[in-house]
């Protein structure tokens, strides 16, 4: 008789978890924008937009919420659907680039709000690869037994950044905010004697948690996608007049370093794993073009029915997007506990990065 073939799953060396993603939320606002609404005032239609962005309407925010605001509900629903209490968290970690200030951190405000005093919390600015780069940040520190239960949150308000006369640009974004809680795997939650964690060593079939991640960013390609006001480009009345503090973007270079960096870096986390994109349950990336992503599974072979979307409802909310498109899947039933998740991010910067984990 003839063995029957393995996978590369049954041929993948063990993993090395600390930490599972134990709870997700999501929060947009409740003000629809649709594509009609730019045909009042720009040259462009419904038909233009859907056809080179896959985007249908996006979520704005109203001028009186703060990014603070939007978040929390996110963060509450995170944490109830991890079957813990705002007591339990000691690590926040918020990514984003549209802050309720300069400072305090918007994760020191949402800590407030939510009633949690003492545990660590900070914010990151990786723009759309944000929340890829802050859930590394809090694997790492679960892993260094630092936090048990990490809140990671990614939030954006992109309709305070866009240039609105700019039809390249505005009918693109949209506001949101997804979270997480990522708590230590294993059955006790207990770092030893406030050191490293003992991490769970198990089958890459069924051991849940995060197997694995890749960051990259090169600077040299910064002004590829960039807002344009800061201490090196201070507002001036004359920057005012000349739109020059919004958003500004060469969307034909972004969309091809983003496809090849995307697609490269999902094979090599892959690779470095042992495993092929045919073991890959879904896949969870950044929604700032479906052209882009169908692209990113072509090159990758992914059937097009393990790539999860999203973005016709709400554009590209930058660093939400993951978060915002995880917990929405979940919460379908589209990702199950058990499923194989790759989850990929790409931004300004330029960044990009990957987190292989299995829910």
């Amino acid at each position: 008789m003839n063995a029957q073939p393995t996978s590369s799953l049954d041929r993948a060396p063990q993993v090395n978890v600390s930490s599972y993603i134990r709870g997700t939320g999501m929060s947009v606002p409740d003000r629809v924008i649709p594509n009609s609404y730019f045909e009042s005032y720009l040259e462009t239609n419904d038909q233009w937009i859907r056809e080179r962005t896959g985007i249908i309407e996006r979520r704005w925010a109203e001028p009186t919420m703060s990014m603070s605001d939007l978040a929390l509900p996110a963060c509450e629903r995170a944490i109830a659907s991890a079957g813990l209490t705002a007591a339990d968290i000691d690590g926040i970690v918020v990514a984003t680039v549209t802050p309720d200030y300069v400072f305090p951190s918007t994760a020191c405000v949402l800590q407030k709000k939510l009633g949690i005093r003492g545990s660590l919390a900070f914010d990151v600015n990786a723009v759309c690869s944000g929340f890829v780069y802050a859930l590394v940040t809090a694997e790492g520190l679960v892993r260094s037994g630092a936090a048990t239960n990490m809140l990671v949150v990614g939030a954006d308000m992109f309709s305070r950044l866009i240039d609105p006369n700019d039809r390249t640009t505005a009918i693109l974004f949209g506001d949101g905010a997804g979270a997480m809680v990522l708590s230590a795997a294993g059955e006790s939650n207990t770092a030893p004697t406030g050191g490293p964690r003992v991490p769970v060593i198990g089958s890459p079939r069924t051991t849940r948690g995060i197997y694995g991640s890749q960051l990259h960013a090169d600077g040299s390609h910064g002004d590829l996608l960039c807002v344009p006001g800061g201490t090196a480009a201070p507002v001036t009345p004359e920057s005012l007049r000349d739109n020059k503090h919004y958003l500004t973007m060469n969307g034909r270079e972004i969309f091809k370093l983003a496809v090849r960096g995307l697609a490269e870096v999902s094979d090599s986390l892959l690779k470095r794993h042992g495993m092929e994109v045919g073991d890959v349950d879904h896949y969870i990336s950044h929604q700032a073009n479906a052209r882009i992503l169908t692209a990113v599974a072509k090159q990758l072979g992914l059937p097009v029915e393990k790539l999860a979307l999203n973005v016709e409802k709400y554009g590209n909310t930058s660093a939400a997007r993951v978060p915002l498109l995880l917990a929405e899947c979940v919460s379908t039933g589209r990702v199950q506990q058990g499923d194989l998740v790759l989850i990929s991010a790409f931004g300004a910067g330029l960044t990009w990065g990957a987190v292989l984990v299995r829910m």
